[in-house]
């Protein structure tokens, strides 16, 4: 499926769930520095907007409180942010998915598309007792390979394929023109494999997150967010900018993305979600898996149809690739 296909096929799984006219509440705002997840935030927004859904209520983990969900979305279902973190890889985000399920035991809570990553242990077993005892929980996972795995751990749940939601930005054209011949964005974080990525003597390595005035702005947009958690008493009040806030941070690191992006002829990474902006981007991509091989999962089942990405098992297959790739 090409991106067409992969956002009406998103659609067509998300309206069995989701009415026109209904009122959600999201919770788990990515207010952090990974660009892939603000994607991810501004592929739902569009997708709730086509959908006719009112999102009336979002959150980041340090926000959330049960009384301001309650009080902004009385009614409706709960969703959960969508991404790579539903596991024991990324205790914070895990935790924070657990404590909404927890809060709301008679909402109906949906899972946005994940990939699913547990070891056998404590974590395990306390993700099975808390989502066990749900009855109106939903898990939509972003590869097949996943949705097997989700459905064995968490059998109460219902589980459903449904593609990673960063596609909903849709293409992206950019009239900015390649420095170098190949841009690295190399992960710096736990789901490394790769030590080094030298591929071409003319390239730059950079990893997400904001830099110069960049950051500063950044900070500025949190800054509400900030004094909302020191003095609860204005959350209420505050809430409006917040919401704001949180739109333009999630714009300034896809924007930044972009930019790092656009400075290579041909882009490699062993980041999902700068395979994913390359393919809108049109540009061409040479991706490498990460440690728990959701890159290769889901390159299998629809990544694979965005023509300029390329995936690669090898630091040595991606010297090949990029070869070709320049030669063109």
């Amino acid at each position: 499926m090409g991106l067409q296909e992969i956002q009406d096929t998103t659609l067509n799984i998300l309206s069995t769930y989701l009415r026109p006219g209904e009122r959600v509440a999201l919770v788990d705002f990515p207010n952090h520095g990974n660009s892939g997840d603000s994607l991810i935030y501004l592929g739902e927004l569009m997708y709730l907007s086509r959908l006719g859904v009112h999102l009336d209520y979002v959150a980041d983990a340090s926000r959330y409180t049960v009384d301001d969900l309650r009080r902004r979305v009385p009614v409706g279902p709960i969703l959960i942010n969508g991404g790579g973190n539903f596991g024991d890889r990324w205790s914070v985000m895990q935790e924070m998915r657990e404590r909404v399920i927890a809060d709301f035991p008679d909402r109906r809570i949906i899972q946005l598309p994940q990939s699913i990553e547990f070891s056998a242990g404590p974590a395990l077993e306390q993700a099975q007792s808390i989502l066990g005892r749900h009855s109106k929980l939903t898990l939509l996972i972003r590869d097949h390979s996943g949705v097997r795995r989700a459905k064995e751990l968490f059998p109460s749940a219902t589980v459903e394929f449904c593609p990673d939601m960063a596609f909903g930005y849709g293409s992206i054209a950019t009239k900015r023109v390649a420095r170098h011949e190949v841009m690295v964005l190399k992960r710096r974080d736990s789901e490394s494999v790769e030590p080094d990525i030298f591929v071409d003597p003319d390239q730059r390595e950079e990893d997400w997150g904001l830099t110069g005035w960049r950051k500063v702005l950044g900070a500025a947009l949190r800054a509400p967010g900030a004094f909302m958690k020191r003095v609860p008493v204005l959350a209420n009040f505050l809430y409006p900018i917040q919401r704001r806030c949180y739109d333009a941070l999630a714009r300034l690191h896809v924007l930044n993305a972009i930019r790092l992006l656009a400075t290579g002829r041909v882009v490699v990474t062993d980041r999902l979600h700068a395979a994913v902006i390359s393919g809108l981007m049109g540009k061409p991509v040479v991706a490498l898996n990460n440690a728990n091989g959701k890159i290769g999962a889901i390159y299998s089942d629809y990544l694979s149809e965005i023509p300029s990405v390329h995936y690669v098992a090898g630091i040595d297959e991606a010297k090949i690739a990029v070869r070709k790739l320049l030669a063109q």
